[in-house]
């Protein structure tokens, strides 16, 4: 079946009056992608969209395959981490040549400085997507404050076979919430790796602690934090706007921004990932592939997915409309933008997934100590680099 699904996407970018954009979108932000390009294709005959669905695993591998040999799409929708790989593999193309300063402004300052990189812009913003804190209002009466309140809950969820909270730990987009919030970082902004940190360690063992007084499962993949909130066996999960989608009907829910945590006196801030519409290097006809970008990431069609499939949009007008601002869930989310990191950029970024999930892993299992375990971690990824 592999050899089929990529026989049908080579297939979609063989057209060479259209533009392909291939994305991973499923529900609601598909329906919305869907409505969108059906307006660009109403209103230019002469340059039709094509979409082309693309399943999330292996999504960024197959572009770096694609690309180069010229199979790849004109452009595509994905996350802002490869963003500096694929630069400095001359996967994507610079676009500040069709940026004047209007285009620029319609978009939230924080979620343009995420497509930079070295000196070019590399994509324009789709959605921003950090994680916030659900509770439900069954088992919740007061969403906690800080992390100390939100522990209070470990004894009576604890009773009924439950959790206090449940959020994909031993992932690092999951963990960056208390790392940032101790203070720690992965690496600064030009790319120097900064895991083997005091800060760092600290989070570490302040996560570690959550599995042991059985604050929080042990291995919490999304599965599973969506199955323990939707059974009411955890009172809380820690997750982004996608989460809202998997809730079962009739579950009473509500979402709030994450806690302060009581020992630094510092907010719990999760990475804000920021899906971008990137531009291959070897696009077609990279002025009308622009042209989509355009009017994909525009005010309208921002308002247009914001309504529709709740996608948290950088383009401040899109709150502007009624049904968007009276989303309370889109400005919980926005809220938490004050308290959260933009995931980096740097090509070293990719590597450092993997090899942080096994060091958490390890701690939370009781296998290593967090300071040794992340300075394993940081060599590690230094000798990759020095390759």
């Amino acid at each position: 079946m592999k050899w089929l699904v990529l026989a049908l996407i080579l297939g979609a970018c063989s057209d060479p009056h259209g533009i392909v954009l291939w994305h991973a979108y499923n529900g609601a932000e598909r329906s919305a992608l869907e409505q969108t390009a059906r307006e660009w294709n109403a209103a230019h005959p002469d340059q039709p969209l094509d979409l082309v669905a693309v399943p999330f695993d292996g999504f960024g591998d197959k572009l770096s395959s694609a690309i180069p040999r010229g199979n790849g799409p004109d452009l595509f929708i994905y996350p802002q981490d490869r963003i500096g790989d694929w630069a400095d593999s001359n996967v994507i193309e610079p676009i500040e040549f069709w940026v004047d300063d209007a285009r620029a402004d319609r978009f939230r300052v924080d979620a343009m400085s995420a497509m930079a990189y070295r000196g070019s812009l590399w994509g324009l913003p789709m959605t921003i997507k950090p994680l916030a804190l659900y509770y439900r209002t069954d088992l919740v009466a007061q969403p906690p404050r800080t992390t100390d309140e939100l522990l209070a809950f470990v004894k009576p969820m604890r009773a009924k076979d439950g959790y206090a909270l449940a959020y994909a730990n031993v992932d690092l987009y999951g963990h960056a919430a208390w790392l940032h919030g101790f203070g720690g970082r992965v690496m600064d902004n030009d790319g120097t790796l900064r895991i083997a940190t005091p800060e760092a360690a600290e989070a570490a063992a302040f996560a570690r602690d959550l599995v042991k007084m059985g604050a929080v499962p042990d291995d919490a993949q999304a599965p599973l934090v969506t199955s323990l909130f939707n059974e009411g066996r955890a009172a809380m999960a820690m997750s982004g706007p996608w989460f809202a989608a998997d809730i079962r009907p009739g579950v009473p829910w509500k979402v709030t921004t994450l806690p302060l945590i009581s020992a630094t006196h510092q907010y719990a801030a999760p990475f804000a990932s920021a899906e971008a519409l990137v531009m291959s290097a070897r696009a077609h006809d990279k002025d009308a592939a622009f042209a989509v970008m355009d009017f994909l990431t525009g005010d309208a069609a921002a308002t247009t997915r914001a309504k529709l499939a709740h996608q948290v949009v950088p383009n401040p007008i899109a709150y502007r409309d009624p049904e968007v601002a009276a989303d309370t869930t889109l400005a919980t989310f926005v809220r938490q933008l004050e308290h959260s990191v933009p995931l980096p950029t740097a090509p070293a970024m990719r590597m450092v997934w993997t090899p942080y999930r096994t060091a958490l892993g390890d701690v939370f299992a009781g296998r290593a100590e967090a300071g040794q375990r992340l300075i394993d971690v940081e060599k590690e990824l230094e000798g990759y680099l020095r390759r």
